[in-house]
């Protein structure tokens, strides 16, 4: 009995300790944020970017909880000039070979990262496309991050011209989707 005793203590510490080891089944959820989206808004400062050099400044982006068993990270910018046909999108932004260590992308810095980037919206140059609405109204835009098991063979391991919307969408869906996570956003225009 003395025993019991002295190992009390020692079994009350361990019953009360707090387990950090996350419930089966409460995965976080794999997000995606900007800071020059609020209130489902893209921010006037983050529109229209001046092009120097023919490039633009690359929104910011943010994302948590990758999921296990990522291999790569792929973004994709897009947008349907024609919201009844979803066949035709104009592509913003197109990244992939992101390491799943990776978090975010500052301000201005897609194109300076340990990936590779396809062509902006003019399928012109290698680079970010600001939006730009020529028309009145409200445009969306959604920007999606898609985990990957491993990188798209069919992608190549350099920035590329040849990389369009189709083309990175096509290269997404022949490996494993983990998971993807999106922000979807309006550019009002007056």
């Amino acid at each position: 009995m003395k025993n019991f005793y002295l190992l009390l203590p020692f079994i009350l510490l361990l019953s009360c300790s707090s387990n950090d080891e996350e419930e089966p089944g409460t995965e976080l959820e794999f997000t995606l944020t900007s800071e020059a989206v609020a209130n489902g808004e893209l921010l006037d400062a983050f529109k229209c970017e001046t092009k120097i050099n023919n490039l633009e400044n690359s929104i910011p982006l943010a994302w948590e909880n990758v999921p296990e068993g990522t291999g790569s990270l792929a973004i994709i910018m897009y947008h349907f000039p024609n919201p009844a046909d979803q066949t035709n999108a104009n592509s913003y932004l197109l990244l992939w070979n992101i390491d799943p260590t990776v978090t975010s992308i500052a301000y201005g810095m897609a194109d300076d990262g340990a990936w590779f980037m396809g062509a902006n919206k003019d399928g012109n140059a290698i680079s970010y496309s600001s939006p730009c609405s020529p028309s009145a109204g409200t445009h969306e835009y959604t920007i999606s991050i898609y985990a990957l098991s491993e990188v798209p063979a069919s992608l190549p391991l350099n920035h590329s011209l040849e990389v369009d919307y189709s083309t990175l969408l096509t290269a997404i869906q022949s490996v494993n989707i983990i998971d993807t996570a999106s922000l979807i956003f309006d550019d009002v225009t007056d």
